[in-house]
């Protein structure tokens, strides 16, 4: 409570500040700019015959001008899963901060703080203090540098990206030095994945091993770093242009948002049981991207450098089943645009730089993407289809969506995930989970 009482000090002063830098000539109400979103979702499941979800989600925004230079946005969110099938229950929120929970009202429905945040200019200065969402790397599908908000995991990885990510109470500060735009970042906030429970449908349970027959599992509770200041997350964003090129360099001195899950076999009433301790571990990101555009197309790419990523281990002698190392991934994407055409595919390569036996996985492991879309009817309405494949396992998922604009704040949407491949696989293990959706968003 100390730490959420401290960071708010800190908001309401640099609102002051912003307060006082220009008077304000207009009334409230014509400073305010309110918005609302109302979205609905239902999803039916084909291997169960039955809804997997049957969701509303209210969305209100208000954005306050204090001048030209400074504004205070609020985001927030009404969620409700009439079917509660997606989170059994009101789920356990031990890897959220104190500050950062989302309320729950009962088992279908909660309220939640999306972000809250203020945003002033101050003689070349960009600062923004407060909850919010901090992007890094674009690639589609599957994220590399996109690691700075950790994420909610409910639909696996198939939601929005801006709806799983968790914003974080956080201070960007954004500036120029001759040519090279800087971005600097301070997040306290000690706020990690969302993972599911075991029952929940999109437990990743491909993540670890199944214990022996006879042989029990407990998950203990996790270990969290709770320093305020010492456990801070701290990045460092460089971005240039330079002989037509985009280019950025990152770093990030952070926790990894899944825990390192140490694991030991005790006897517990004469009983056998694995013991599982997750423990949240400190990890260096070091990265980039790149784009280029090249007539009709685009060039693109993205490299993340993990400095002692935590494994399980298939290896016996590990200690308590994690071995650590160096992480090296990278994607590379090229976009061709031809009228309302667009086709985009990414190639990605992971390599376990150390010669370790990470469980249900190899020292190097590639994925492919591919994202097909075209506009018609004067582009109200999307046809896209993205599919993404793991040619060392042999499964994916294909998503195909179609969005039909009715009006300027009316959109319908329909929407199909289809899983395939192992169950022991990542993607594989998710395709009794395969889905048709429809729903829509209306916006004011």
């Amino acid at each position: 409570m100390k730490n959420s009482i401290l960071f708010l000090k800190l908001f309401l002063l640099f609102s002051l500040l912003g307060w006082a830098q220009e008077q304000p000539k207009k009334t409230f109400w014509e400073k305010l700019d309110p918005s609302l979103v109302v979205a609905t979702e239902t999803s039916y499941e084909f291997d169960s015959g039955k809804l997997q979800k049957s969701e509303w989600i209210i969305k209100p925004e208000f954005t306050y001008k204090f001048n030209r230079r400074s504004k205070l946005v609020f985001r927030g969110q009404i969620y409700s899963e009439f079917q509660d099938n997606l989170e059994a229950d009101i789920p356990n929120q031990q890897t959220v901060t104190g500050y950062n929970k989302r309320l729950f009202l009962d088992r279908h429905t909660n309220l939640e703080l999306r972000e809250l945040y203020y945003y002033t200019r101050l003689n070349g200065l960009n600062l923004t203090l407060g909850k919010q969402q901090i992007v890094w790397g674009e690639t589609d599908g599957l994220k590399l540098l996109d690691v700075v908000n950790p994420q909610n995991f409910r639909e696996f990885i198939l939601d929005d990206f801006e709806d799983s990510r968790i914003p974080l109470w956080s201070i960007k500060a954004e500036f120029d030095v001759k040519d090279i735009g800087v971005q600097l970042l301070w997040i306290p906030d000690n706020t990690y994945h969302i993972t599911q429970d075991f029952n929940a449908p999109y437990f990743t349970r491909s993540l670890f091993p199944t214990p022996p027959e006879g042989v029990s599992a407990q998950l203990n509770k996790p270990k969290k770093p709770n320093r305020f200041f010492a456990d801070s997350d701290f990045g460092v964003k460089l971005t240039t242009f330079t002989k037509g090129w985009d280019v950025s360099l990152n770093y990030l001195y952070y926790y990894d948002d899944l825990p390192a899950f140490y694991s030991q076999l005790e006897i517990v009433d004469n009983n056998p049981v694995v013991s599982i301790d997750p423990e949240y571990e400190r990890q260096q990101l070091l990265g980039g991207t790149f784009n280029k555009v090249f007539g009709s197309s685009t060039f693109r790419g993205e490299l993340a450098y993990v400095l002692g990523q935590h494994f399980i281990s298939d290896n016996l002698n590990a200690t308590r089943g994690v071995e650590t190392s160096d992480f090296f991934r990278t994607a590379l994407g090229i976009d061709f645009i031809k009228g309302e055409y667009v086709l985009s595919g990414q190639i990605f390569n992971e390599w376990v730089m150390e010669t370790i036996s990470p469980f249900n996985r190899e020292r190097w492991e590639t994925n492919y993407s591919l994202l097909a879309s075209r506009e018609l009817l004067n582009d109200s309405l999307k046809a896209e289809v993205l599919w993404v494949h793991s040619s060392n396992h042999g499964d994916g998922y294909i998503t195909p969506s179609l969005s039909y604009w009715v009006n300027t704040n009316t959109q319908l949407l329909l929407n199909a995930h289809l899983f395939y491949g192992k169950e022991t696989q990542l993607f594989g293990q998710f395709k009794d989970r395969s889905r048709i959706s429809i729903g829509f968003k209306w916006g004011i």
